[in-house]
């Protein structure tokens, strides 16, 4: 500890808790596997709820200052790793969060510059996947929901602050799929492949071997 409250790590992953028809949350997952395995690695969950998922988020930044943040967040649509280029400020879905809420067109930060672009090293992390035999490309739309929210939310403060970041989207993992027989066709990950996808990405961004 650096402070009353103030802790300092090289590096942030985040994660969000369960949220709509799934019980379980791989983004957090792996953000917790991080923070186990790696000591200059912190993880916090955030919930998915408009507003409040940005004020963790912020409050976790300013506590904690890292070097450098990966946000994670499920895309129940991919089987692969999705790294995404561009946060806009814009919240809007008609899926409501856990909340209830919903939002239309509403900005992130009502004085914030319209979209920000990742500041992670996106073509290295993609060839270091695809060397490992994991499936993964890159976005340039991490849609308008609460994912979005918090890369812009992220990225706005490594602006200011002189950090780095950015977000990633995974799958769900094989094991939610076989629990759910209803959603056998639906693509997915082992989470073997997953959390070493979430160690490859930390190894290009931090810049060290953090493969086990």
């Amino acid at each position: 500890m650096t402070g009353a409250g103030i802790m300092k790590a090289r590096c942030l992953a985040t994660g969000f808790g369960p949220f709509d028809r799934f019980g379980e949350n791989p983004s957090s997952m792996v953000a917790s596997v991080l923070s186990d395995e790696f000591e200059d690695v912190v993880s916090v969950e955030l919930p998915v709820i408009y507003g409040k998922a940005r004020e963790e988020l912020l409050s976790n930044l300013e506590r904690i200052r890292p070097e450098t943040v990966i946000s994670f967040g499920l895309n129940g649509r991919i089987g692969h790793i999705a790294l995404e280029e561009i946060a806009v400020n814009i919240r809007s879905s008609e899926k409501p969060d856990n909340s209830g809420k919903v939002m239309t067109n509403e900005p992130i930060s009502p004085d914030g510059e319209l979209a920000y672009r990742t500041t992670l090293p996106v073509e290295r992390i993609l060839d270091a996947l695809r060397e490992r035999g994991i499936p993964a490309g890159r976005s340039y739309s991490a849609g308008v929901y609460i994912c979005n929210e918090v890369f812009y939310t992220l990225m706005e403060w490594c602006a200011a602050s002189g950090s780095r970041g950015g977000f990633v989207h995974v799958p769900m993992v094989s094991e939610m799929i076989a629990a759910d027989p209803a959603s056998c066709s639906m693509p997915h990950m082992s989470s073997g492949m997953l959390i070493d996808a979430g160690r490859t990405i930390l190894s290009i961004v931090m810049g060290e071997r953090a493969l086990r």
